[in-house]
């Protein structure tokens, strides 16, 4: 073969070589794109089917807030029905109560008007009472009443108990008095969980005190030691002190009827106390 055919054929196979190369070249270029654009694809799927997911899931939550909402707006209507049919029994009520009232406001029951015209009397028969010597224990409250011609001082059982009352050493002072008696124990009781109760104590020489009785007025009220900082006079029920126990409740008529032990409307009936007094002999 002639030189100049050689060269020919190798530059041409050359060529031929080089095209094949290049396609080859472009082919994985290709498969290269196609590769990275495929799996653009792929993760835009995912991402779309996650919002699909995160719509759903607020068109669920939609729905629950609808029904709590048409919930809430039910409850509120009743609330509203309610409160308009207690405004009307309120109105009512008051129309009543206007109705009912005495033409005169600053009349009062008879019996009222004696005891809190008496009330200084009344007050000077509530004690301060503490064991003897002071130390032992805290200060508590009591009161005197005139029974079948003596006179005797009352408080609550759990008071003596909690004031060591097995010595039966104790001091008290009443209102309005700086004198202090020291009367024997005659005895108590200190189931205050029962209402039994009380505590009884006597000594010669003391006079005045409330009169006992059984009968229970609309209106009850308590009275308190100077002494001790209570409340002078509030009714009962209310909300009460540390060191009211033993303090006297009276009715209407300035009478005592009960003990004052724990915390409400409850207390230990001066009944108890009274029969306590009547099976014990004084020397």
């Amino acid at each position: 073969m002639k030189k100049g055919k050689i060269k020919w054929f190798l530059a041409a196979r050359y060529f031929f070589i080089a095209a094949a190369l290049s396609i080859f070249c472009l082919t994985l270029s290709a498969c290269a794109d196609y590769g990275a654009l495929q799996d653009k694809l792929d993760e835009a799927i995912r991402q779309n089917e996650k919002q699909s997911e995160a719509i759903l899931a607020i068109g669920s939550e939609n729905e629950e807030l609808k029904e709590k909402n048409s919930a809430v707006n039910a409850e509120n209507e009743n609330l509203k029905s309610e409160i308009e049919g207690l405004k009307s029994q309120l109105d009512d009520n008051s129309s009543q109560e206007m109705e009912n009232q005495p033409e005169d406001p600053e009349t009062q029951p008879e019996e009222l008007k004696k005891m809190l015209n008496n009330m200084n009397d009344l007050l000077r028969y509530v004690y301060i009472g503490s064991s003897s010597p002071d130390e032992l224990a805290y200060t508590f409250t009591a009161f005197t009443i005139a029974y079948k011609g003596k006179t005797y001082i009352i408080t609550a059982g759990h008071c003596v108990a909690d004031n060591y009352g097995e010595e039966g050493l104790f001091k008290f002072k009443a209102n309005f008095s700086d004198t202090w008696v020291y009367p024997d124990l005659l005895g108590y009781k200190a189931e205050f969980y029962n209402l039994d109760d009380y505590g009884v104590f006597y000594t010669d020489g003391m006079s005045g005190g409330f009169a006992p009785s059984d009968i229970v007025t609309e209106d009850l009220f308590l009275l308190g030691s100077l002494d001790k900082g209570l409340s002078i006079v509030r009714n009962l029920g209310d909300s009460s002190k540390r060191g009211e126990s033993g303090s006297p409740v009276i009715n209407e008529n300035g009478d005592v009827v009960g003990i004052y032990v724990v915390y409400g409307f409850v207390y230990t009936p001066i009944q108890l106390a009274l029969d306590l007094i009547d099976n014990t002999v004084i020397d």
